[in-house]
């Protein structure tokens, strides 16, 4: 009797461990999988249970039914690795905003010694990340750079990441990663960020600080952890009623016009705000100008990221730097290594820095 993993669904945990048999290299490729009967023997389980399992293993890509012949372990896995010289890289978003200089740095690297990027986009929502990571395990990928989505929030996608660990291909996460995996990773220090910015407006003389957070991704909580150590450490208070929080689905709604009397009345005893990034605080000023209020003669402002909308407006923005290029061009060094040495890790942590600007006003 094999004892299977207790903190799985049973059928999940018969899929574990038939997925493992595979990348080991005990069900070979081409050959013929262990029937369902055999596997109701060897676990104890009913015929239902192993179907489930079986169902799982086929959605994946690990197996396939032929037709009066049955089960067996998918092609794919062939006993020498090839190299194919493409990494998958898996992004949040891709618009204006940091991502660009990112990508940018990934693909110059990887172009100059001769790698293509098979780019894909999440949103930020776990269904499209599993089904980018499924899509990427079927095809001929040497490495992924990933940025994890929804970082913050139990991710249901943690077994796929595992599978690439399994199959031997390298990941190095970027922004963030997941905490429950021993990964590599090039983040910032977006707690020390957090700090820095908060620690700025209390020079300046500001002392009812608020802030806007993202709740769903770790660096947004990081941030807030880094503020609220600040403020405590400079033996000032906190109202957390005043604190707003939003998520990927709720931004729009969040920050739209017609919200803007519930940010306001949020914001009515505040002199200033350590926003989560430069969107937001960008959208805030836009919201302000429909008010009473400006930046930063009624509201100071601190964001993060340092990116291109910091300066496109009438007041530019204070903000905490982000690497951009950098941590791309890093990580795609880091994948390169990982390749020829699979015991080579990355742990990367950048020290952010404060850009000031005209958003912060000296009480």
């Amino acid at each position: 009797m094999f004892i299977l993993n207790q903190n799985l669904p049973k059928y999940l945990a018969v899929a574990e461990w038939i997925k493992q048999n595979i990348y080991n290299h005990t069900f070979k490729a081409g050959e013929k999988l262990i029937s369902e009967n055999q596997l109701c023997e060897k676990f104890s389980i009913s015929r239902q249970t192993a179907r489930q399992a079986i169902s799982v293993l086929e959605k994946e890509g690990l197996i396939l039914k032929k037709q009066g012949s049955g089960t067996y372990v998918s092609q794919i896995f062939s006993e020498a690795k090839t190299i194919s010289k493409n990494i998958g890289l898996v992004t949040t978003n891709l618009d204006d905003y940091i991502f660009p200089a990112i990508i940018s740095g990934v693909e110059k690297v990887l172009s100059s010694n001769g790698y293509n990027t098979t780019l894909r986009l999440t949103r930020n929502r776990i269904n499209n990340e599993r089904e980018q990571l499924l899509s990427l395990l079927k095809s001929d990928i040497d490495g992924l750079i990933v940025e994890g989505t929804k970082s913050a929030l139990p991710n249901p996608n943690l077994d796929i990441y595992r599978q690439f660990a399994d199959r031997g291909i390298p990941v190095v996460f970027i922004n963030n990663y997941y905490s429950s995996l021993n990964c590599n990773f090039v983040v910032v220090d977006d707690e020390k960020g957090g700090r820095l910015a908060t620690r700025y407006l209390i020079e300046q003389g500001h002392q009812k600080i608020t802030g806007i957070f993202k709740y769903d991704d770790i660096q947004g909580n990081l941030r807030y952890k880094g503020f609220l150590t600040e403020m405590y450490d400079q033996n000032l208070s906190v109202d957390e009623s005043t604190i707003i929080w939003y998520s990927t689905e709720n931004a729009e709604q969040q920050f739209s016009i017609e919200n803007l009397p519930t940010l306001l009345k949020k914001l009515d005893q505040s002199t200033a705000i350590v926003c989560y990034n430069d969107q937001i605080a960008m959208k805030l000023m836009q919201l302000l100008s429909n008010s009473e209020l400006s930046v930063p003669e009624d509201l100071s402002l601190v964001s993060f990221d340092n990116s291109s909308l910091s300066q496109i407006g009438t007041i530019s923005l204070t903000s905490v730097t982000h690497p951009g290029k950098e941590l791309g061009r890093l990580a795609a060094e880091s994948i390169l290594m990982m390749i020829e040495n699979p015991d080579y890790e990355i742990k990367y942590v950048y020290e952010p820095e404060l850009i000031v600007r005209q958003s912060v006003k000296k009480l």
